[in-house]
C-alpha cells in the first residue's frame, strides 16, 4: 500500500512538473510570436514614414523604404499573419520590387499621401486584403 502511494505520488509530482515547463515553454513561444506580428507591424508602418522623405530630386525615402520592406517580408513568413493569409510574403515581395522600381526610374509618388495613409492602415491590419490592393494599385500607377 505503501509502495503504491509511493508511486502515485512520484507520477503527481512528473505530471506536475512537467505541466509547468509546458506552459512556461507556450507562454515564451507567445512571447516571440507577439514580437515578431510588432516588428512586422512596425516595418509596414515604418514604410510610410520612408515615403514622406521622397521629394522632388531626393529619392533616398526609397532605399529606406526597401530596407522596411525587406525586414517585413522576411518577417513575414514567421508572422502569424501568413497563416491566416498565406500570400503575404508574397506581397511584400511585390512591395520590394515596387520601391526598386521607383527608385531606379527616379520617380515621384503620384499619390504620396493615400499610400502613406494606407501604409498606415496596413500596419493596423496586416491582413486586410483591400488595404494591400489598393496600396499595389498606387504603385503600380506610377
Amino acid at each position: 500500500m505503501k509502495i503504491s502511494k509511493f508511486i502515485l505520488s512520484i507520477c503527481l509530482i512528473v505530471s506536475l512538473a512537467l505541466n509547468v515547463y509546458l506552459i512556461k515553454n507556450q507562454m515564451t513561444t507567445n512571447n516571440k510570436q507577439q514580437k515578431i506580428d510588432l516588428d512586422f507591424k512596425a516595418s509596414i508602418g515604418r514604410i510610410s514614414d520612408s515615403l514622406a522623405a521622397v521629394t522632388d530630386g531626393n529619392y533616398v525615402g526609397y532605399l529606406t523604404a526597401i530596407e522596411h520592406a525587406s525586414k517585413a517580408n522576411a518577417l513575414s513568413k514567421y508572422s502569424s499573419y501568413n497563416k491566416e493569409n498565406s500570400n503575404i510574403t508574397g506581397t511584400t515581395s511585390e512591395l520590394i520590387n515596387e520601391f526598386r522600381n521607383l527608385y531606379a526610374s527616379q520617380k515621384n509618388l503620384a499619390d504620396k499621401e493615400r499610400l502613406m495613409q494606407g501604409f498606415q492602415q496596413l500596419s493596423a491590419e496586416p491582413n486586410h486584403r483591400e488595404t494591400m490592393d489598393n496600396i499595389l494599385m498606387l504603385l503600380n500607377k506610377q
